[in-house]
């Protein structure tokens, strides 16, 4: 078992946002799901993406946009969101307070999109 409790690799997509891979393929031998943490600053977001694997979100702190395909929700603090395989999904933080949360992924993501995204 490997247990990661820093964010030694990182990311940033655009102005605001920071994303740190906690568990994937470049940290443990694991393939099924993957997870990061991420941040948004107030006013900035999540351009909208697209990719295989599943994706579940939970909101930590702060508030949101959530957008899915079409759909369209507000979000805080707590609140849970599943996005299916390949929707087109990003969030806007529409809040006063850096907006935080977490990030599953299911299979994880391959080690070339790993690679790409969260080069050390």
């Amino acid at each position: 078992m490997i247990i990661s409790n820093n964010k030694n690799t990182k990311m940033g997509i655009g102005d605001g946002l920071v994303s740190y891979m906690l568990i994937g393929q470049n940290n443990c031998s694991i393939k099924n799901i993957s997870i990061q943490y991420s941040e948004i600053t107030i006013g900035k977001e999540q351009p909208l993406h697209r990719h295989v694997p599943e994706q579940c979100y939970y909101i930590i702190d702060g508030e949101g946009l959530m957008i899915i395909d079409s759909e369209k929700k507000t979000v805080k603090s707590g609140d849970a969101i599943y996005i299916p395989s390949n929707a087109e999904h990003g969030i806007i933080n529409t809040g006063k307070v850096l907006l935080k949360y977490l990030t599953a992924n299911t299979p994880a993501f391959d080690i070339d999109y790993e690679n790409e995204l969260w080069s050390k």
